[in-house]
């Protein structure tokens, strides 16, 4: 049995126009996703613009989120970092608030690393926050950080961290390679980081999903996942399964931080919506763009397509 399974959005982190988290926004979309049935909340990953911000922001607000009765329970924040000693600082603070996981992304700039040095990068964060009980999950993404996190990793990690290392968030869209550590590591949870994938991955014995789309399609996301079992008694399912598909398609094809943010600055009527951290960048008059005009008629169709299933 899997220690860790569900569905998780990578949740956007909103902005105010001075660049600063703006936490009332910030607690209000967590509270939304919540609501659209996830499992729990990936904050401060790829999708959070973690990497733009500075590990005294993330503690603030993450201090903020639970202080307004956001469960750490339902929370998996990313930790990871190129700082080793960031990681470290970062991970042990959440740790101390009981978070249900930490994802961890691998150090990234250097170039042609080796396996030990990744797994070394891993050891002394584990070690050094000295908590048994935390669950950590690896986080392979090798088109944004160039390290692959291969099986050969996973193995020594899990054989010397059996009651810390439960998973790998695998965003490489590569599904015969998500299906391969399913196969191969018994009970390791297995999340995808792509929406369209995600039901052939729970399907073959994925955990999950942890992923960006979710932001505006998590109920989409979350039906599928949690009624596939029941999927010959949905006369609608795979038309569900092509939606979600659709959307996602049109998520990628732009940059997906400021498309989504740009969807809900018009869905919400809220302009602070639109703001995102260099080098991204908003998109102009959000109201014209063909792209969020074509997202925002599909999400529209999901409620209709949920209720009829």
């Amino acid at each position: 049995m899997h220690k860790i399974s569900g569905v998780f959005s990578a949740a956007l982190t909103p902005l105010n126009r001075d660049l600063s988290i703006n936490q009332d926004l910030y607690l209000s979309h967590c509270k939304y996703l919540m609501k659209q049935g996830h499992d729990g909340l990936a904050i401060f990953g790829t999708t959070g613009e973690a990497n733009s911000i500075s590990v005294r922001q993330k503690k603030d607000n993450i201090d903020f989120l639970l202080s307004n009765r956001i469960d750490p329970k339902i929370l998996i924040p990313g930790t990871g970092s190129s700082s080793l000693d960031e990681a470290i600082d970062m991970t042990k603070h959440v740790v101390n608030y009981k978070v249900k996981a930490v994802l961890i992304l691998p150090p990234f700039y250097y170039k042609n690393v080796t396996d030990e040095g990744i797994i070394n990068y891993y050891r002394h964060i584990i070690e050094r926050v000295g908590e048994n009980q935390m669950m950590y999950i690896l986080y392979h993404i090798p088109q944004n950080t160039y390290v692959s996190i291969n099986m050969k990793m996973i193995e020594i990690l899990i054989k010397l961290y059996p009651n810390n290392i439960v998973g790998l968030k695998d965003s490489s869209g590569d599904s015969s390679r998500m299906l391969k550590v399913i196969k191969y590591f018994n009970n390791f949870s297995v999340f995808c980081g792509d929406d369209s994938l995600a039901l052939n991955v729970c399907k073959r014995g994925g955990a999950g999903a942890i992923t960006a789309g979710t932001n505006v399609c998590g109920k989409l996301l979350n039906f599928i996942i949690k009624n596939y079992k029941k999927e010959n008694e949905i006369k609608n399912f795979l038309e569900l399964q092509q939606l979600l598909i659709q959307i996602r398609k049109i998520i990628m094809s732009h940059e997906p931080i400021s498309l989504m943010k740009a969807y809900f600055s018009i869905e919400d009527k809220i302009p602070e919506w639109n703001n995102v951290l260099p080098p991204l960048k908003s998109i102009d008059n959000p109201q014209n763009q063909k792209l969020v005009l074509i997202l925002r008629e599909l999400i529209k169709k999901i409620d209709p397509l949920i209720s009829n299933s």
